[in-house]
């Protein structure tokens, strides 16, 4: 960028903004500085700016971070300049910095209050981030592998006294650490007691002095609790196992490579850096590590933390259970995940959080990052960051442009190109979305097709329909979760596991219950037959229930029986369909010989009326993921499935569709 454009530029926000948003250093394009006295200072020190600095230009600083223009490499600058007026204004909140790069180039940088472009500002428990990216680090270099995540943190701690642990020590393993589900419990002021004698704590004296004093190391204990040592664990293991100390590692391997020199980085009591807080870097410098995590690990070109162990680190593994924390947000390792919603549309984003308005935000989806420093307690920027920046590189679309999408689509099968012997995801980016759906179900006539999704924004799971009418299919949410669906052969009737609903001119029922002695019955999913029959699950958490069937004889149903030993062999055997005609049953189970996690198995009736062998549906349907709850469409052409494409969270689950002449391939010849 030329001088004169970047002086037109700034003097644009000038005239447009506020007093408060104009400034001396946008005057000539030069970013406020601290001196070398003010970095000296506390924070708390450190004099606010007299005008706040906003630059839709960045300067190009040879610091390794690449700059364009906001508005012509991406983005327009009109949305992101009244927000950061606003901030300037005090409107939303104590915030030092705004950053924002879209595909690795910076194009928004503003500064205000305490915020310079110079000095290192403190991270809080964005810090937490920064250690989990130092053992992906570790990680790439060879000092551990993935396979060591599940492995006790104990056995990579070669100077701790064993036979004074306590009970359970080993249930420890990385994973739940960084998790925040190591398990500790050690009493507070016991603990501010030992911190007086710090000569006991130092390097693996840390966790063996936390291992003597915390109570046992149970399931029960073994919960979510932010903070509670997790990140100190794992920043011990570092020292453990990378060459010299876990300070030299960070800072060579690490900050050297990414070009990082103006920082802070504190001392433990136990003379380890610190894992958790009290880590200082520049709002620039927040970007390079977003930057890690928006290319896969990657760091100009090379692999710098392992692309897998990223992609653990940045999911949604477990759900926070702070009362401060918002119902929305997902937990990673040491990173967190929410969804950010413009317009009718939720992306997911990833950031590293800390106290007081730390944030690096990764939008994956947008090629963006965000980076916000701030000293403000209550914290609401993110709402701000969804209104006004996500909206400027995301492609908005109305709920009436989707609508309009989806009854476009014509034919059966919500126009559909219908799969072959190789299982597709029905509908995508209609139906099988990046999130959870499950179970769809449509009816004997083919006009109305039911699932199950997750609301990105609530969490909360809702009762989809797409109904074809006057030659066009459209959308829409019947309810919150009521049940998982199945559509008896003759459409009457609305199976909800132990409840149902009767199909009537004015449609479906309200929602009634099956009695006894289902009602005593944890049941997941309920099939039936065209005489009748229902089979059906139960839910387990130890994986050992069994499915059963009931049958209608004269007009009255039988008490459940369990089926076989043919199908009840296993565990997690659940997620049955009985064929209309009951010729064969589809369920989910994990026994021997299987694929991996969940896999679809089949059974057909025998001729003496018995089951005959479980028959695996081989490695087209069954991967080393959980596939389950299978079912046939009423025409019998087509059969539907559930298949998990993301964490063990099952976080992403998609459904699938393939002929259904891979049933009667497997049918034996008679």
């Amino acid at each position: 960028m030329t001088i004169s454009t970047k002086f037109k530029t700034l003097l644009a926000i000038t005239l447009l903004g506020s007093s408060s948003a104009a400034s001396a250093e946008e005057s000539n394009g030069l970013a406020p500085e601290a001196t070398a006295a003010q970095t000296e200072l506390s924070f708390r020190d450190i004099p606010l700016l007299e005008n706040a600095f906003i630059d839709t230009a960045p300067t190009d600083r040879n610091d390794g971070i690449s700059v364009g223009e906001l508005g012509i490499d991406g983005g327009s600058k009109d949305r992101v300049v009244a927000l950061a007026r606003e901030i300037a204004d005090g409107k939303h909140g104590k915030y030092d910095s705004l950053l924002v790069a879209h595909k690795d180039k910076l194009l928004f940088e503003s500064y205000y209050l305490r915020g310079r472009i110079n000095l290192a500002h403190g991270q809080a428990s964005a810090t937490k981030a920064y250690t989990s990216l130092a053992l992906g680090r570790a990680i790439q270099l060879g000092y551990l592998t993935m396979a060591d995540l599940n492995k006790p943190l104990i056995s990579f701690l070669d100077e701790l006294d064993h036979s004074k642990l306590v009970e359970g020590a080993e249930k420890i393993t990385l994973h739940k650490a960084l998790t925040m589900h190591g398990g500790l419990n050690v009493d507070r002021e016991r603990w501010e007691e030992l911190e007086k004698n710090p000569a006991p704590l130092q390097g693996q004296g840390l966790v063996q002095t936390l291992l003597e004093h915390s109570g046992p190391i149970i399931d029960e204990s073994q919960i979510y609790r932010y903070g509670n040592f997790n990140p100190n664990l794992v920043m011990a293991v570092i020292d453990a196992v990378v060459p010299g100390t876990a300070k030299d590692f960070i800072k060579k391997e690490i900050l050297d490579k990414l070009g990082i020199a103006n920082y802070s980085w504190d001392t433990h009591v136990s003379g380890l850096p610190q894992a958790g807080w009290m880590v200082s870097m520049t709002s620039r410098d927040m970007l390079k590590w977003g930057s890690v995590v928006l290319n896969e690990g990657k760091w100009n070109g090379e692999q710098f933390v392992p692309a897998d162990y990223l992609a653990k680190a940045t999911s949604g593994l477990v759900k926070p259970t702070e009362d401060w924390m918002p119902d929305t947000y997902r937990y990673g390792y040491f990173f967190y995940q929410a969804p950010m919603v413009v317009g009718d549309k939720s992306y997911n984003a990833t950031f590293a959080w800390g106290g007081g308005g730390q944030r690096i935000i990764v939008v994956d989806e947008l090629d963006l990052t965000i980076v916000i420093t701030g000293h403000d307690r209550e914290d609401q920027i993110m709402a701000q960051i969804s209104n006004a920046v996500l909206p400027v590189f995301a492609k908005v679309s109305s709920g009436s442009d989707v609508r309009d999408e989806i009854s476009k689509l014509k034919g059966p099968y919500l126009g559909q190109k219908p799969p072959g012997l190789t299982p597709e995801a029905f509908a995508p980016g209609i139906v099988s979305l990046k999130g959870w759906e499950y179970g769809g179900v449509f009816t004997p006539d083919t006009n109305e097709f039911y699932f199950l999704r997750r609301n990105e924004v609530s969490s909360k799971q809702e009762f989809v329909l797409f109904q074809h009418e006057n030659n066009q299919w459209r959308e829409s949410v019947v309810s919150p979760r009521v049940g998982q669906a199945f559509i008896s052969p003759d459409g009457k009737i609305m199976h909800l596991g132990k409840r149902y609903k009767e199909r009537r001119l004015s449609g479906w029922s309200e929602i009634k219950g099956l009695g006894s002695p289902f009602e005593e019955i944890s049941i997941m999913r309920l099939t039936s037959s065209a005489k009748g029959t229902l089979v059906f699950d139960e839910f387990a958490r130890d994986g050992n229930a069994v499915l059963r069937y009931s049958r209608l004889i004269e007009g009255k149903r039988e008490a459940p029986k369990p089926l076989s030993k043919e199908i009840n062999t296993g565990r997690s055997n659940a997620h049955p369909f009985i064929a209309p005609d009951e010729s064969y049953i589809l369920w989910d189970s994990k026994r021997e010989g299987g694929y991996g996690n969940s896999d679809i198995y089949l059974s057909f009736r025998q001729q003496d009326g018995s089951w005959g062998e479980a028959i695996n549906l081989g490695d087209k349907i069954n991967t080393d993921a959980w596939e389950a709850a299978a079912s046939v469409t009423p025409d019998g052409k087509y059969l539907f499935f559930n298949r998990n494409m993301g964490s063990d969270k099952y976080e992403n689950v998609d459904i699938f569709w393939v002929d259904a002449q891979v049933i009667e391939n497997l049918r034996p010849k008679m």
